[in-house]
């Protein structure tokens, strides 16, 4: 499937702004590339790229110099909570007012830092303005710097004319040629202090007393030659579950319509085999609360006719239980669980998919399911709370441009 893959400036207002595009075909073959502006990106779209209206077919890398990348703690005790949170935790890294900025959160994991990538969001409605005039509709967009593989034991420089992207783990950077060694040194120093790291060059080399600056021995550095523009370097080592979409909250992909058109039969399958299941649980749910208030008129008929009184104070079968001296098990069950997870993902917007279930009477109900972005895995857990259920997000990171989440419930 052939890939659209544009590298804008931060600047995309100005008229001679210059937007490097490339058309990846099949095996990562270079299929066209080129340089246009912000007025003729429509013409090069219709002409090389008529489907990039496919979210899934379009990556768009942003210079790093206009993004900021970093890695904090934030506190919160599930992924919702550290998702808010992460603004007010990066506050004091960012020189303007943090309203005015878009935050987008990498993987959240328990006792982990979280990786942010950081743009003004007078930026980001820029790009997606620039990209809808054009005709096309990103699937992806991220720094360039991240598109770069972030290896354990290794710094990632990527030359590029006049500046270097570098990458290490927590890490993303574009900057000057100048200051690369400075900066070489403090990263060697952060990350490994006791100068066991690997320096991987590509398409380029430091001289011998810039590299001594640095820190780095020769034994310590691996070169790798580029054949082609660094866009298209770029774009065979991006991997996206290793660089942060900035496409979350707001700016989240509202996918075309048309671009559903191949699964709608098997869409309008799954969701008719999802209503009637739904539908058989709600049926046999308003069946076992019917049989439930019989059977609670029968045992109170019974706990008055034994025991001789006129009233029964409470649940009729606990207090005959007690009188026995045997315990109580109430608990909910599969069903009530099931039933409640289901009434909640039909309100949800966007659509759902439940990808697994579990369940034991110790741990309850555990769940996995991909929902459209994170405001809706939130409205959802808002749901489930409000029905009087326990909620546990065991972790929720991006799936395949939405979100996927574990969740365990219980009473």
């Amino acid at each position: 499937m052939e890939r659209l893959i544009l590298r804008l400036p931060g600047d995309v207002a100005a008229e001679d702004a210059a937007i490097e595009w490339l058309v990846q075909g099949d095996g990562q073959a270079v299929a066209g590339h080129g340089w246009t502006t912000p007025a003729a990106l429509g013409e090069v779209v219709a002409e090389r790229a008529p489907w990039a209206d496919e979210p899934a077919r379009v990556v768009v890398f942003i210079a790093a110099a206009d993004l900021l990348m970093l890695a904090c703690r934030v506190p919160g005790r599930n992924a919702a909570q550290i998702r808010r949170a992460a603004p007010y935790a990066i506050e004091e890294f960012v020189t303007e007012d943090i309203d005015a900025m878009h935050v987008a959160t990498g993987a959240i994991g328990r006792q982990a830092p979280v990786e942010c990538l950081v743009a003004p969001k007078s930026g980001m409605e820029a790009w997606q303005r620039c990209l809808a005039d054009a005709g096309v509709a990103a699937g992806f967009i991220t720094s360039d710097a991240m598109a770069i593989e972030a290896e354990a034991g290794t710094i990632a420089v990527v030359y590029d004319g006049a500046t270097a992207l570098v990458r290490a783990p927590g890490q993303a950077a574009s900057m000057d040629l100048g200051n690369l060694p400075n900066v070489l040194d403090a990263l060697q120093a952060e990350l490994e202090p006791n100068g066991e790291l690997v320096l991987r060059e590509i398409g380029g080399a430091l001289s011998d007393l810039d590299l001594s600056q640095a820190g780095f021995a020769p034994q310590q550095v691996e070169s790798v030659a580029l054949e082609g523009p660094v866009l298209a370097y770029l774009a065979g080592a991006f991997d996206g579950a290793g660089a942060i979409n900035l496409l979350q909250g707001e700016f989240a992909v509202r996918r075309p319509s048309g671009t559903l058109a191949p699964w709608r039969s098997v869409a309008a399958t799954f969701a008719a085999a999802s209503v009637l299941a739904l539908a058989a649980m709600a049926a046999e749910g308003i069946w076992a609360s019917h049989r439930a208030e019989a059977l609670a008129g029968e045992a109170a008929a019974l706990f008055r006719a034994i025991y001789d009184v006129e009233r029964v104070q409470g649940d009729p079968a606990r207090r005959m239980r007690a009188r026995l001296g045997q315990t109580s098990a109430a608990a909910s069950g599969f069903h009530r669980l099931v039933g409640d997870l289901g009434l909640a993902l039909q309100e949800l917007p966007g659509g759902y998919e439940l990808r697994s279930l579990s369940y034991s009477e110790r741990r309850g109900l555990g769940a996995e399911v991909v929902v459209a972005d994170y405001d809706t895995l939130e409205r959802l857990q808002t749901s489930l709370v409000g029905r009087g259920l326990e909620l546990d997000v065991a972790s929720a990171e991006q799936f395949e441009q939405r979100v996927r989440a574990n969740l365990r419930l219980g009473d």
